[in-house]
């Protein structure tokens, strides 16, 4: 709700207002209810099950991490940190005049969560990072809600296991990173058990089913795939659903409804982006127009290099997101076996095996025509960020496996009702044993995945001085002031100077749309020499670029080492010479 409140003032000019008003009402209320409980129950914490033990143990330790994690990715350069600061410094969207936002198509459904942590707390990268992490968290407890009997360890353990590999097959981006392929299909998750759990609650489920596929829709500009699962799962449930107070034309003014008002801010951020930026900018169109300059570059054989390197990628074992597929489909075949063949049980597991496998093949052939119908040929060859989308659907397919896991397991248990289950509700004293293990050890490799996670995003905290952010963050700070400063930054790292790398961290970093680098000058004459120089500001040197510093002593009589420097204090004397 808090970021469709925020998403509806920021389409109205009222960001500002609303990112003020909201954290503290949230406060007040937190107090209120509160003390509101302890009052009426004359305690705030009740005795607590399996489920909030482990989940505030997962929380308490990557919490502290990622609150001291420092941005790494490019992609949070060239857009998604960059867009909150955004937000907080301008109190508005992105126009047409905002040339520091490269990618103003993008929707901003996470961006204005963060916004709504820093504008209230301050910014800082950590602060970031810990606002998607307790949205990550959010949803994963949603997900909780498919467990019939909550206090099963067993049920919820086998759910735990599922949400600690989740990290595995995340891998490419990680926690500690602001990109939200990774919250894509969680809140997928979270809306696809909301409305397993609101089921014979229609109104209830509608609400939120709008909220979490609103949300959804303006996560991302490919996000609509994951809507449609969301939407369709919730037409069959209300169909299927059987109630005389419930004639089939009061389900379908529900139906359409719901739909209408969920795809709603999708499509009005679609409207928004054409009346802003109108046909200016091909990348700020969100359509197949927008990409025909691109495919029609690619000639026949391009086309079929691309879907040949595609193949060949997704058939390696050596692919994390082909691994996730195999484990995927590992998991669902075991427990098939055991249920069926075990405990003679019929379950919902071979319709969720097929449903499953379907959508993952869907979704691959999405991203093959991506890479063949809207990116340039050089990424599209080098498939260009594939392990990253996959892995959105690898966690998609994961979830779904845990729904159908859990209800399945559930049926096998020797007492049904829930409300006669005790400890004693087992057919035999090895069968107790055997349930109390395998809850143990699946906890236990539960805590060892988390402790993984935990230590390579430490490790990646401890490397931070070695990287490109660290070294521009130590010399020039970070700017919040946008100006139109123009810099340069001189790196001996002709590669990051290639991909764009030193530029985006460097227009974050002094937040200017006027930032290039360059790595090679040694072609340079004096005149081309103090004439590019000439043409900004100030120029940043990041590290020991020997050329530029023999050519500096040669040409300016300036001996240069690491820092930022003005033209005018490094041209002073150069019409000397």
């Amino acid at each position: 709700m808090i970021i469709m409140l925020l998403y509806l003032a920021s389409l109205v000019n009222l960001l500002s207002f609303f990112g003020l008003i909201l954290p503290r009402i949230g406060v007040i209320l937190g107090v209120y209810f509160t003390i509101y409980n302890w009052r009426k129950n004359g305690v705030i914490i009740k005795k607590m099950n399996m489920i909030p033990i482990a989940f505030f143990g997962y929380f308490m330790l990557l919490a502290p991490t990622l609150m001291q994690s420092q941005l790494l990715h490019y992609d949070n350069f060239s857009h998604w940190a960059l867009i909150v600061k955004y937000l907080l410094t301008q109190q508005s969207l992105p126009d047409v005049n905002s040339t520091i936002i490269g990618f103003s198509s993008y929707p901003i459904g996470t961006s204005l969560w963060c916004y709504y942590f820093v504008n209230f707390v301050g910014f800082n990268d950590g602060v970031m990072i810990f606002a998607q992490f307790c949205l990550i968290m959010a949803c994963l407890y949603a997900m909780v809600a498919v467990i019939k009997d909550k206090n099963k360890s067993l049920t919820f353990a086998v759910m735990f296991l599922v949400m600690t590999l989740f990290n595995y097959f995340n891998i490419a981006i990680r926690m500690n990173n602001l990109l939200v392929d990774f919250i894509l299909p969680l809140i997928t998750l979270a809306a696809l058990a909301s409305i397993f759990f609101y089921r014979k609650n229609m109104y209830f489920m509608a609400v939120m089913t709008v909220f979490l596929t609103g949300v959804l829709g303006i996560v991302k500009n490919n996000s609509l795939f994951f809507v449609m699962i969301v939407l369709g799962y919730f037409v069959l449930t209300v169909l299927k659903y059987r109630d005389s107070q419930w004639p089939i034309v009061k389900k379908m003014l529900l139906l359409l409804s719901t739909v209408t008002v969920s795809l709603a801010p999708y499509l009005l951020w679609l409207w928004h982006i054409n009346q802003t930026f109108g046909q200016q900018l091909s990348k700020h169109e969100v359509s197949v127009t927008a990409y025909q300059d691109i495919y029609e570059a690619k000639t026949p054989e391009i086309i079929y290099s691309i879907i040949q390197e595609f193949c060949h990628h997704i058939m390696s074992l050596s692919t994390v997101p082909t691994q996730g597929v195999i484990v995927i489909n590992a998991l669902f075949i075991v427990t098939i076996y055991v249920i069926h063949v075990v405990f003679h049980q019929k379950t919902q597991l071979i319709k969720g095996f097929i449903l499953t496998n379907g959508v993952i093949i869907f979704y691959y052939i999405g991203i093959l025509l991506m890479f063949v119908f809207s990116m340039p040929n050089e990424e599209a060859l080098a498939l260009a960020g594939f392990d990253r989308y996959a892995a959105s659907i690898v966690t998609l397919g994961l979830g779904v496996y845990a729904f159908f896991a859990v209800r399945a397991i559930d049926q096998t248990f020797y007492e049904q009702d829930i409300a006669m289950r005790t400890l004693r509700s087992f057919a035999s004293v090895k069968k107790k044993y055997l349930y109390q293990y395998m809850s143990s050890t699946l906890f236990f490799v539960s805590a060892l995945l988390i402790l993984s996670e935990n230590n390579g995003m430490q490790y990646n905290l401890n490397t931070y001085p070695e990287s490109l952010p660290y070294k521009i963050k130590q010399l020039v700070g970070n700017h919040m002031i946008l100006n139109k400063q123009k810099y340069l930054i001189i790196s001996a790292d002709r590669t990051q100077v290639d991909n764009y790398l030193t530029q985006y961290v460097g227009k974050y970093y002094l937040y200017s749309s006027h930032v290039d680098a360059t790595a090679d000058i040694s072609q340079l004459n004096r005149t081309q020499f103090i004439h590019m120089i000439s043409q900004y500001d100030d120029v940043l040197v990041i590290d020991k670029h020997y050329t530029f510093q023999a050519m500096s002593r040669k040409y300016l009589h300036r001996n240069i080492k690491k820092g930022i420097y003005s033209t005018t204090f490094l041209l002073k004397y150069a019409d000397n010479n």
